[in-house]
């Protein structure tokens, strides 16, 4: 029977099932949650455990992706989310407000304005002013996206297919159809929102669905030859990058190592948050018939959540079981002292 020994303060995670490559393979998870506050972080008495499989903040296909799944082949650099709201700084209203994340080389910012709306006028529509906000979510229902049901039957439709459910997507709307309908809260402030488009930017700190581009486009051919001659396993042309759920900029071209310094502004009521990730380091050891190996345990995502005050960091390793999936017996973690 498969023995899990854990001698860290953490939640650790196991899978087995095939790579890519059809391999049947062990995964080793380590998740470590910590508190997040200026300057100053600890581990978190509670310790929140790998994620078993996708959440959503509502209906799957009617909202955005909360958190990823953690049971995955693994990712090929880190990625870093941020799941908050914007908040207006010492707590006054405003009508928009700049928030950013910044880890290591890396920096997102995202211009949050409070409610707006199309109206229709004599010369077309225009932008309503924004209504000041203390506090804003920054999720992707808020942000350029949408789909347009032009005909269901036919299976005309048009939409963003980076961002589904957002708002101020035109499609065939009309500008009467348009009027009194929201405008996107969420812009970058380099590429603004100018007006009725099927072109905006989708912006969000969040995690991307996996059946929302640039995620789909890597998921490979699912089709007859597929059903023949590869079914049950992954397609030859499914790219790894498939895993990479965070937005564009926050994906890093590398593992982080910990020790890098992160910034959040306007995203806590607390004011600015300024730290260094932490620097963990792991011992995983697993044992397969007898035989022990050991895991190099690489960082593959970093999750903010200000609003519940905790910060998160997920390492993972394979190993190759191919055969020999019944076989293995322990797996150990340790921390690296």
């Amino acid at each position: 029977m498969l023995q899990l020994k854990n001698n860290t303060p953490f939640k650790p995670g196991m899978a087995l099932f095939p790579d890519q490559n059809g391999v049947d393979t062990f995964y080793a998870i380590m998740k470590a949650t910590f508190t997040l506050g200026d300057k100053k972080f600890r581990i978190a008495e509670e310790q929140v455990p790998p994620f078993p499989a996708d959440e959503y903040w509502d209906k799957p296909g009617e909202s955005s992706l909360r958190y990823a799944s953690d049971m995955h082949l693994g990712k090929l650099s880190t990625d870093v989310v941020l799941n908050g709201q914007a908040w207006a700084p010492k707590g006054k209203m405003a009508q928009y407000i700049d928030t950013a994340v910044m880890v290591a080389d890396r920096q997102k910012v995202i211009r949050v304005f409070g409610d707006r709306w199309f109206i229709k006028g004599f010369s077309g529509l225009s932008i309503t002013e924004p209504e000041p906000f203390e506090s804003l979510p920054i999720v992707y229902e808020r942000a350029f996206g949408g789909t347009h049901i032009i005909d269901e039957e036919k299976g005309k439709i048009k939409g963003e297919a980076r961002n589904p459910i957002g708002i101020g997507f035109k499609g065939k709307h009309s500008a009467s159809e348009l009027d009194r309908q929201p405008v996107p809260n969420l812009e970058d402030p380099a590429r603004p929102f100018k007006g009725v488009t099927n072109s905006g930017l989708p912006v969000c700190y969040g995690f991307i669905a996996p059946n929302w581009m640039p995620r789909l486009k890597y998921a490979g051919t699912y089709d007859e030859t597929w059903q023949k001659k590869r079914m049950p396993y992954l397609p030859e042309d499914f790219d790894m990058r498939f895993f990479s759920a965070a937005c564009p900029e926050l994906t890093f071209d590398r593992y982080l190592e910990g020790g890098e310094p992160v910034e959040l502004h306007n995203v806590s009521p607390l004011g600015p948050i300024k730290f260094t990730l932490p620097v963990c380091k792991f011992n995983v050891s697993v044992q397969i018939k007898g035989k022990t190996e050991k895991l190099a345990m690489k960082c593959e995502t970093v999750l903010f959540e200000p609003d519940e005050n905790r910060f998160s960091i997920v390492w993972r390793d394979s190993i190759a079981c191919d055969k020999k999936t019944l076989n293995v017996e322990q797996v150990t973690f340790e921390i690296d002292t």
